[in-house]
């Protein structure tokens, strides 16, 4: 048995479960999946020094990596049945591992999910997670956003970059965002499709990825922020690893809205002119030289 066999064998095949929707455990060419439904698909990589810092546990990795992609899934009204996970590691160990493979399991229970196959390699650390899931109800799209729409957020900006600061100052006191990304549950995105015209998640940071939605509806948006919006500050605005819901709905549904997730956040409106405009607590306007997080 060479090492990519051992490796498989002994922590990720553990994490798979055969069952209707995807009837083969790990150890074929392909995975199957079964399915009479339409399937939403998403993909993310995560690299070494660009997504995670290189002395991360392997156990965070792992749960970071398949949180981030899952997040894609939510932001469209799905919900992770399944992934496929590619792993390339420059020298990996039994350690590794066995750390890796519990934050797998452990996101697995948390989100009711299954790893079904990938692949592993030498090279460079890079995880790469593919993710599937069945439509819950509509299609949430980047480009619905209505003229008039409330903008909500699910939760308070800035918990990610405020885990990532106490992770840089050893501290790992759990919850922390940006270890652990908590995501939406499926009861909670079953309740708010009905109300929800367009989303995105918030990984990017909020006002670049606000600023994907209007360009894909082709309108602008006014937000007023507040303080309680954000932990560290207005520059939580355009801080990345959030993972929290941004979408639209018509105005009326906010009192519906705050019942079914009392942690969101009502932040502005969705307006004809294509541009977006924040404005404080006291109406002074608010600019940034960036809106968010660049990958390159």
């Amino acid at each position: 048995m060479n090492k990519e066999e051992y490796f498989l064998e002994k922590y990720l095949k553990p994490c798979t479960l055969a069952n209707a929707q995807f009837p083969l455990e790990i150890g074929d060419d392909c995975a199957v999946i079964s399915a009479s439904e339409d399937l939403l698909i998403s993909s993310d990589n995560s690299v070494i020094d660009v997504h995670f810092p290189s002395d991360l546990d392997a156990y965070f990795i792992a749960y970071r990596a398949i949180a981030v992609a899952a997040s894609d899934l939510i932001a469209m009204g799905s919900y992770p049945d399944g992934y496929l996970l590619n792993i390339t590691h420059p020298e990996p160990s039994d350690h590794w591992f066995e750390r890796f493979s519990s934050g797998i399991k452990d996101f697995n229970n948390d989100y009711g999910t299954n790893l079904i196959g990938g692949d592993l390699t030498k090279g460079q650390l890079n995880i790469s997670v593919t993710v599937f899931g069945r439509q819950l109800d509509n299609i949430i799209k980047r480009s619905s956003a209505q003229v008039g729409d409330a903008i909500h957020i699910s939760n308070t900006l800035g918990l990610g970059r405020q885990g990532y600061e106490k992770y840089k100052k050893q501290i790992f006191d759990l919850p922390n965002q940006y270890l652990k990304p908590k995501l939406l549950t499926m009861k909670t995105i079953k309740a708010l499709q009905p109300f929800m015209n367009s989303a995105i998640d918030v990984s990017d940071g909020m006002l670049l990825d606000l600023s994907r939605i209007c360009k894909q509806s082709k309108k602008g948006a006014v937000l007023n922020i507040l303080d309680e919006i954000y932990v560290n500050g207005t520059d939580d605005l355009i801080a990345g690893d959030d993972y929290v819901l941004l979408f639209t709905s018509n105005a009326e549904n906010s009192k519906f809205i705050s019942k079914i997730l009392p942690t969101s956040f009502m932040i502005g409106s969705i307006t004809t002119e294509e541009k977006i405009s924040v404005k404080d607590k006291e109406g002074k306007s608010i600019n940034f030289e960036n809106l968010g997080w660049d990958s390159f």
